[in-house]
């Protein structure tokens, strides 16, 4: 009676102690194991942005991309901001990207500051306008001569242009020169505290 009591007890303590093993795995494992970013092409409107001295000069393009976070952990996931890292802009041109939510295929403008959630094993997914500076180089501007034309007839300063899709088409070496090596971050919580960053390059 004694053995078998003591065979049931050494098998119910092997069973606890592997799933404590199980537990501790998936405890200890890093943020970037638990959290994917992936990015997916829109048909959302390019948007530029004439100078407010020189409306003849386009001084900013933002481009939209979405942005999904997979949260394959079995805890909730939070972070404060995405943010996109220009690679090919001067210091003090950074105008940081613009964040919004797709609600009934509306886009609602978000706070990039703000606390984010991503409850277990579920996702959330943002649209980004990113703000990349234009130079006033003849051979940058001129290949918005026909948007710029059509703003001054329209008296607006900002102007909806098509798709990346169309855009990387009629303006390749353009699009490669302002995006080549861009990169998306985000740094999670840990306990409220900031945590570990993941960064991945860009995808359009």
């Amino acid at each position: 009676m004694l053995l078998k009591q003591y065979l049931l007890m050494n098998k119910i303590f092997k069973v606890l102690f592997y799933w404590f093993l199980i537990f501790t795995m998936f405890n200890c494992s890093s943020t970037r194991e638990n959290v994917i970013i992936n990015q997916y092409k829109t048909n959302y409107n390019i948007i530029i942005k004439s100078a407010k001295d020189n409306k003849r000069d386009i001084i900013n393009i933002q481009f939209p991309n979405k942005v999904v976070i997979k949260n394959n952990s079995f805890y909730e996931k939070s972070f404060n901001q995405i943010r996109y890292i220009y690679e090919n802009i001067p210091i003090g041109r950074d105008y940081r990207i613009g964040l919004f939510q797709e609600i009934e295929n509306n886009l609602k403008k978000i706070s990039n500051s703000s606390k984010k959630s991503i409850l277990s094993k579920k996702n959330q997914s943002f649209i980004i306008y990113t703000r990349h500076f234009l130079d006033s180089t003849k051979t940058t501007q001129q290949q918005f001569k026909p948007y710029i034309k059509r703003m001054l007839a329209e008296n607006k300063d900002t102007l909806h242009i098509g798709t990346v899709k169309e855009f990387k088409i009629k303006h390749k070496e353009l699009f490669e020169k302002l995006t080549n090596n861009d990169s998306i971050s985000i740094q999670f919580l840990d306990d409220g505290k900031l945590g570990e960053r993941i960064t991945v390059p860009v995808k359009w």
